[in-house]
This record gives structure tokens, sequence and C-alpha cells, in this order.
């Protein structure tokens, strides 16, 4: 009796244990033929979701569809950069004069009397008692009457008071003593005791610079003007835009002090010398202000329109910047993408300007560029992370362990167990 119970326990050993024989040896040969399913005799992958050889990628529909993927085309398109920058308003420099005096004497009154008022050429600004212009007078008299005398005289001497006539009348014009009061002394033969002083420029004043009762001297300034019909608006450029700014460039100019309306100019000139703080260039831009509504000192905003003319351009988000490459995965199939270098210029409305590395018509990819870049580092194996064992569904992890993880197939019972593999 106890010798058929040992003989049955034996025989149920080793059943079980030609079980796990067979088992082991069953896993390991399918998990060895997936392995060649999933690899060909070139060593790509064919029918894994995700494969990577190299700076190629290759993905099925349903990765493609769970990364994302989007493309477009580089196409050939006109190209403007846009640049919003804040600036100052200025007085146009060009504009600024002073009013001076020609005479030496008495400033006994001031027709312009404040700061801000508009001063237009011609404009009476004064009234100045001035010996010099007396005298000047009195000699213009003087020449007047001897021609008049000796009109009768010899050829020689009629000559010669006519240009003491024209010398005495130049002289009140050099005072700037218009034709107007000139020819008013002819018909009346009476001097003047007060010169009157004409604005030679127009303008803003900005500063009275007499008052009444200063005594003045030839050259004193009166008056510091500015036209203000044009004024200077400073710009901040950066350095990075500098490239694309040049003289005669339309700007835009608006200001919360003005909701709704639009100001433009042009660029004038461009500060050679850069900012160091701020690394930024001033750029100047003329503008004109005929209603007077932009004031020096005003902050305003600059739209600066530079165009770029046609360009082969892509979306700007194609493009994976590593610092030193820019890169980007041109479409050679619907399902294959291969990474390749670029050479990038201006970036504008979106799009990236592209220098070479590219032709029109190519697909790149848009969406999910970072995606597949990743895959081109894990390599080919590596780019099954994620996705699951070969043949799984994408997005559903496969519970059966890697082959490297596969069990060695347990020893087999001793002598014991050989007289029954018949079994």
């Amino acid at each position: 009796m106890i010798e058929k119970l040992q003989t049955k326990k034996k025989l149920i050993i080793g059943v079980t244990a030609g079980v796990l024989v067979i088992g082991g040896a069953g896993y390991y040969y399918i998990t060895q033929h997936n392995k060649s399913v999933a690899v060909d005799h070139t060593g790509h992958q064919t029918n894994a979701p995700v494969m990577a050889m190299g700076d190629t990628v290759t993905l099925d529909a349903k990765a493609r569809q769970l990364a994302g993927v989007q493309t477009a085309q580089a196409i050939v398109k006109p190209l403007a950069k846009e640049i919003k920058t804040t600036g100052k308003i200025a007085m146009n420099e060009s504009g600024r004069t002073y009013i001076t005096s020609r005479v030496e004497g008495r400033v006994d009154e001031l027709y312009v009397t404040a700061d801000g008022e508009t001063i237009a050429p011609g404009q009476a600004i004064a009234a100045v008692y001035s010996p010099t212009y007396i005298a000047a007078q009195e000699e213009y008299l003087l020449t007047l009457e001897n021609v008049q005398k000796l009109k009768n005289a010899g050829k020689d001497i009629v000559q010669i008071n006519k240009s003491l006539v024209a010398a005495s009348r130049r002289k009140l014009q050099l005072l700037n003593v218009p034709d107007s009061d000139i020819t008013h002394l002819e018909h009346t033969r009476q001097t003047k005791d007060h010169m009157t002083i004409y604005a030679q420029f127009g303008g803003t004043v900005l500063e009275k610079q007499v008052l009444p009762g200063t005594f003045i001297m030839p050259g004193d300034k009166l008056y510091s003007l500015s036209d203000l019909s044009t004024v200077w608006l400073y710009a901040d450029i950066y350095e990075k835009d500098i490239a694309g700014i040049t003289p005669g460039l339309p700007v835009m100019v608006t200001s919360g002090a003005y909701p709704g309306q639009s100001f433009n100019g042009n660029v004038t000139f461009i500060n050679p010398v850069l900012d160091d703080t701020t690394r930024t260039v001033k750029v100047r831009v003329e503008m004109d202000n005929p209603s007077g509504k932009l004031k020096p000192n005003m902050f305003v905003n600059a739209n600066v329109q530079i165009p770029l003319g046609d360009s082969l351009v892509i979306p700007e988000f194609s493009i994976l910047d590593t610092g030193s490459r820019k890169v980007v995965f041109v479409a050679q199939s619907e399902d294959t993408f291969v990474k390749r270098d670029v050479v990038t210029g201006q970036y504008a409305d979106g799009y990236a300007q592209i220098l070479s590395g590219l032709q029109p018509g190519e697909t790149v990819v848009t969406a999910a560029t970072f995606l597949i870049d990743s895959q081109t580092k894990l390599g080919g194996f590596g780019s099954h992370a994620g996705h699951g064992a070969v043949g799984a569904t994408p997005g559903q992890t496969s519970d059966v362990p890697a082959p490297a993880q596969v069990p060695a197939a347990p020893p087999t019972a001793g002598d014991e167990h050989s007289g029954h593999s018949s079994h």
C-alpha cells in the first residue's frame, strides 16, 4: 500500500514538472517569434506602431492620431514683419529758430507777450526806439533831396546820386525795414521814432527772452520759436529687429490721448549707437502735425511694418530649436517623417522665413514635432515605450513581460522523474 502511494506521488510530480517545462519553452518560442515579426532581416521594424531608424520615424495611423500629428506645406508668399514699440514725441530741431534784433535800441512795446503763442512769418512783434534806425531814415531822405536838387547836373553827378540813393535804401533793407515802410517814407518824408520789428520766421513761442524796457543790441534774441507743424518721434527698436529698419519706412502712431485716431510718419534717421542699458536703438520718425495734436514729450505707441518680399515660409510651430540647430520633420509619405536642418530668417504673422533646407511644396510637421523628435532619441525598440508590446493595441500595455524577463525553465526533477517521461 505504501509503495502505491509513493508511486502515485512520483507520477504527479513528474507530470507537473513536464507541464512547467513545456509551458516555459512555449512562452520563449512565442516571444521570439513576435520579435522576429517586428524586425525584418534588414533590422527595420515592420508591424510596430512607432518605428525609428536614425532621423527617420514611422508612425501608423493610430499612433499619428494619438500624437495629434498635423502637417503643412512650405509655400512662397509675401511676408511683412510687424514691430510694435513705444516712443516719445520731440520738437523738430530743424524747425527751431530765434527771432533776433538787427538794431540797437530800447524795447518799448512787445506785441507777443506769452509763451505758447503762435507767430506768423512777417508778423509785427515789437516796437524799438532805435537811434540807428532814425539815422538811416534821415540818410535816405537826404540822398533823395540831393538827387532832386542835382537832377539837372552833369551825367556823372546824377549817376553818383542815384548810387547813393540805392545804398541808403539798401541800408534800411538790411535793418529789416519792409519795402512798404520805405515807400511810405519816400512819400511822407517824415522819419519814425520807433522801429517795428517783424518776425523773420514763424512758429510757436517756446520762450520770450526780453521784456519792455530792455536795451538790446544787434543779434540779441527776442523769442525762441519752434515750428510744431511737424514733429519728431524717437522710437526704441531692439537690436534683433534693427536689420529691417531703413530710412523712408512708414510708421503708424497711436496715442492714448486720441482713441481711435492714428498718425503717419516716415523713418528719417537711425542712431548709429546702441544703448548698452536697454539694448535698443533710437529711430527718428518725422511726422506731420498740422492740427497740433502731437505735443512734444508725449508718449505714443508706434507700429512699424517691414516688408520682407516674397519668401519661402512654413508655420513657425514647425521648427524645433535645439539652441545650436533648427530642425523640421519633413513628411516623405503619410506615415514616414525625416528630420532635416533648416536655416531661418525673420518670423512674422505666425510664419518663419526659410532661407535654406526646404523646397516649395514640401510638407512639414506642424504639431507633435517634439514627440516625433523624442522617438529619434529613443532609437528602434526604445520607440515602443508607451505603446505596449508588439501587436498590442496602441494605448494599451501588455501584461506579458519582455523577452529579457522570461524565466528560465525549471530544472527537471531528479533521476527518479526520468523514468516517467513516457507517461
